[in-house]
Order: structure tokens, then sequence, then C-alpha cells
């Protein structure tokens, strides 16, 4: 974990630590309140990373904590930091697998920056899971950003997944990496490379490209098979 990275940590530890933050802590689990109740944040985060625990249990709380995320008052404000810490083992994952796509500098910000967006406008009744859902949609939604061209972005592909590389690493040209996919597999790279870098699902690529899911399902299929038999894999 770089310097920075730690440094932002910490500077979220203090914050959820202030004597005002432990003041408004103290309402976030009313007696009553059908999850588990906590006597400060770091109760909470030990309770929270702790892998024995009972995951529906964890989803309540996330869920309690969310929900009151979508108050503008210090409760909510204390809520959106809680859950960035939360959900901090998860978004190291996420930023080591960004890491190689993000040129600029900016993956740390854009990382909190994202998710602190993606927990004040999340709709409650479309998530089951909380922690899956928020970062999933992060590391999609930034996938793509990093893309600079947005056909680039649909037709981009993640050559490593299938062991070979068709282009040299330096290169930052999405277009080369995009002809050179269609030189290895025809026609289906289109689908290939809108699927396994860019972050679309089968569906939403089948939508941009005017096809059908199965067949984006198949053409996906068919391409890495292809690739895989033209390299022994």
């Amino acid at each position: 974990m770089s310097s920075t990275w730690s440094a932002l940590h910490a500077q979220l530890v203090r914050s959820v630590n202030r004597h005002s933050a432990l003041t408004s802590f103290s309402s976030l689990f009313p007696s009553g309140n059908q999850c588990k109740a906590f006597r400060d944040p770091s109760q909470l985060m030990d309770w929270l990373h702790a892998p024995a625990e009972d995951t529906e249990a964890k989803n309540c709380v996330l869920s309690h904590l969310l929900r009151v995320a979508g108050g503008k008052d210090r409760e909510g404000d204390l809520a959106v930091e809680l859950l960035l810490l939360a959900l901090w083992p998860g978004l190291c994952v996420v930023r080591r697998r960004l890491w190689p796509l993000c040129r600029n500098g900016t993956l740390d910000a854009d990382l909190l920056s994202g998710l602190t967006i993606g927990i004040r406008r999340a709709r409650l009744d479309r998530i089951t899971r909380v922690a899956a859902t928020l970062l999933r949609n992060l590391e999609r939604d930034l996938r793509r950003l990093y893309i600079s061209d947005e056909q680039a972005a649909r037709l981009s592909i993640d050559l490593g997944t299938v062991g070979h590389t068709l282009v040299q690493p330096e290169t930052d040209r999405p277009d080369m990496i995009l002809s050179a996919a269609q030189a290895a597999v025809g026609e289906d790279g289109a689908m290939l490379v809108a699927v396994h870098i860019a972050g679309f699902t089968q569906k939403e690529a089948a939508s941009q490209l005017g096809i059908s899911h199965e067949a984006a399902r198949k053409r996906c299929q068919r391409a890495l098979t292809r690739l895989r038999q033209q390299n022994d894999l």
C-alpha cells in the first residue's frame, strides 16, 4: 500500500474518531434498531473486518449505514466515512486492478470520490449486497473512465485474460489493441474486447453493438476459444 493511500486511510480513521463524530456515532445505532449496536467506530470496523462474523448481519449493518448516508446532516456525513472504512479492504483490491489503467495519477482520489458518490446516490431498493454492489459499480465506472475514447472503451480487451500479448505492454492506443484483437479473432473481437476490460456486461455490450444477449454470449465464447486454440492454452 502506498504512503499516500495509507495516509488517506489514517485521515479517515482520525475523522471518525473526533469527539464530534463520536457524539454522532452514538445516535447511529439507537436502541431497538434491528442491527447490532457498537460502542465506537473501532469496534464497528473490527467486527466488520473479522472474517468469521455473520455475513448477513454485516450486510444489515452496511445497509443501515447506507440508509443514513443519504442524509445531509452530521450523521449522514459520518455514515459515508464509516462506509469508506468498512469497504477499504475491497477498495484496495479494486485499486490494484485499476492501477495499470490509470495513467494520470488520480486513481486514489477517483476511488474515494467515486465511492462517496456511489454511496450518496445509492438506491437501497435496488441493492441486496451492499459491499459487492458498491465496489462492482465503482470498478466498472472507473474502468470506463480510464479508456479515453468512448468507442475504444466498448472495444478494449484485456489480453492478459487469455495469456497472450498481441501488442506491446507499453502501448496506450486502444485502437491498436482493437486492431490486434480483430486480427486474431475477426469480427468476434469487438464483443470480446467490450466485455473484458471496459467492464461492460455481455448484455450491455450487446446493446451497444446492436445484437441479442444470446448472440453476444456466443461471440465472447467463440472468440476466447479461438484465442486459446491459437496459443495452445
